[in-house]
């Protein structure tokens, strides 16, 4: 309930090994091979999901849905992720990110700090926007939050306390009496505002110029490849616009503020973006695709620092079950946590040391990390279940992390933004990432 659960759960992994029982109900796994064991395609059909809740009694999303209903609803948003989709609505990302760089631009030599989490912000829910509904939040346009996105906020940590009281058993009510009923509320209104918006966009004239993600799935449902009921796509707009938005601003944000801890790591970023491009209109998604570096650092960033930290809860079946070497009693709740899985000496050397060179094929890894486990950092899981939107949450990270370092020389002001110290109510609650911005000579 005080945002540490993430924190807590990976000391205890320090202190006891891979395997710990975390409360008389759920056992957590850190091992190198925990994440195939319970989310591929081996554990799939074994262990099923676990105290998720529907947010419409009785209507499956993609979070709580097993077998032929996630099976089904994952169909009709494949394409909307889709590479051939990334494609066709690259421009809406390089337009936002113009205007978020005009914003900063404003900022400039005024040498007053920024908090550019905020800014990192304003423009992945903007993004979102557009990618979903065809409608901006127009955070950028407006300097400042939309009430709907401050509303997410607290929808996060309602998750939170929800999924925190499951845990409780018979003292669930209990615990959900006591958690803040503000945020509760304020959660039950973003669930509305997703149900409008919904039916505001499916009420949209035909164009054939919109590729927003509503008609990619309106296209499968009339193939039948794969379909969604209109109450399916309300509850599901819920899931991914904040799954669009706060994660992707986590990992712009993490990488950013970890490259700025380190400086030399910067320098080599940017020496790989200066060979392959002159100007800001040259970068573009499908050729960041081909830099090995800025990858590395990406992934290396979401090691130290998952935007999902916390545990994906499996059910064991009746019968138990053998996970990573050790017999696990039905009924018994299983999970990895990201945070824990990562950042552990087990699977990575020095884990605490920020290193993109380990993800590296060349000889530029050092030898100190040819032992890690690179497999045992799953950011976005992993199986038929994984995150459906990885390939835009790596291109779009990686686009927005790019145009910034190549534009902008950034300074570290103070180190409020410390992993260590943050709390997670399901995601990060990001404190303000000061730094004065200067245009680089390019």
């Amino acid at each position: 309930m005080r945002g540490r659960e993430s924190h807590a759960v990976r000391d205890l992994h320090h202190k006891y090994g891979p395997v710990v029982r975390v409360n008389p109900e759920m056992v957590s796994f850190t091992g190198p091979t925990a994440w195939k064991e319970i989310y591929g395609y081996p554990g799939v059909k074994k262990f099923k999901k676990f105290g998720y809740r529907q947010l419409r009694p009785g209507v499956p999303d993609l979070l709580t849905a097993n077998g032929a209903d996630h099976a089904r609803q994952r169909a009709a948003l494949n394409r909307a992720f889709s590479d051939k989709a990334l494609r066709e609505q690259e421009h809406h990302f390089q337009e936002h990110i113009d205007l978020f760089l005009a914003r900063l631009d404003e900022k400039c030599g005024q040498g007053q700090p920024l908090n550019v989490a905020q800014w990192i912000e304003f423009l992945a829910f903007d993004i979102i926007g557009t990618l979903a509904f065809s409608s901006s939040f127009n955070c950028l346009e407006d300097r400042g939050y939309h009430p709907w996105v401050l509303l997410l906020l607290n929808f996060f940590k309602s998750t939170h306390y929800v999924l925190a009281a499951k845990m409780c058993g018979i003292f669930s009510p209990l615990v959900l009496a006591l958690g803040p009923i503000r945020d509760l509320r304020k959660g039950e209104e973003h669930l509305r505002r997703s149900y409008a918006k919904v039916q505001e966009r499916i009420k949209m004239a035909e164009d054939d110029r919109r590729n927003d993600f509503w008609t990619y799935i309106s296209r499968q449902n009339e193939q039948k490849e794969g379909s969604m009921s209109v109450e399916e796509m309300e509850v599901n707009a819920a899931l991914l616009i904040p799954a669009g938005s706060d994660t992707i601003a986590t990992a712009v944000t993490g990488c950013l503020y970890l490259l700025l801890k380190h400086p030399k790591t910067l320098e080599r970023l940017r020496k790989e973006l200066d060979a392959e491009f002159r100007s800001q209109t040259d970068i573009t998604m499908s050729r960041l695709a081909g830099l090995p570096y800025i990858r590395a650092v990406v992934d290396e960033a979401l090691r130290m620092y998952p935007p999902i930290s916390g545990e994906l809860r499996r059910a064991v079946p009746l019968e138990g079950a053998v996970v990573c070497g050790h017999f696990i009693p039905g009924n018994t709740i299983i999970s990895v946590y990201a945070l824990a899985a990562g950042d552990n000496a087990s699977n990575f050397a020095q884990p605490k040391r920020f290193t993109p060179e380990r993800w590296l094929t060349t000889d530029e890894r050092p030898d100190w990390t040819r032992n890690d486990h690179l497999e045992a950092s799953q950011p976005f899981s992993l199986g038929p279940r994984n995150c459906i939107g990885m390939g835009l949450a790596y291109a779009e990270t990686k686009l927005i992390l790019a145009r910034l370092v190549f534009r902008y020389h950034l300074e570290l002001l103070d180190d409020e933004f410390n992993i260590e110290n943050q709390k997670v109510y399901l995601m990060w609650q990001k404190p303000p990432l000061s730094v004065r911005l200067s245009r680089r000579e390019t």
